[in-house]
């Protein structure tokens, strides 16, 4: 199951790498915070503190681009 889900937020983020790559914005924002949501939730449960950390600051890195993008 976890597996499911791994592969699931990597295509997700290579999903929003490519609309990065092809300009789609604001869409990319969104689909990779979606991506690195699930990153979190798995270093968490697989207790990877520095994936866990590191995805938390991307994933901060969006909102806060995506605050900036409706704001």
């Amino acid at each position: 199951m976890l597996t499911a889900f791994e592969w699931l937020c990597t295509i997700v983020l290579l999903a929003g790498v490519a609309l990065t790559s092809f300009n789609i914005f604001p869409l990319n924002l969104w689909v990779l915070l979606i991506g690195n949501l699930g990153w979190v939730i798995l270093g968490v449960i697989w207790r990877k503190w520095s994936l866990t950390v590191m995805q938390i600051v991307i994933t901060l890195i969006y909102v806060v681009g995506i605050i900036k993008v409706y704001v």
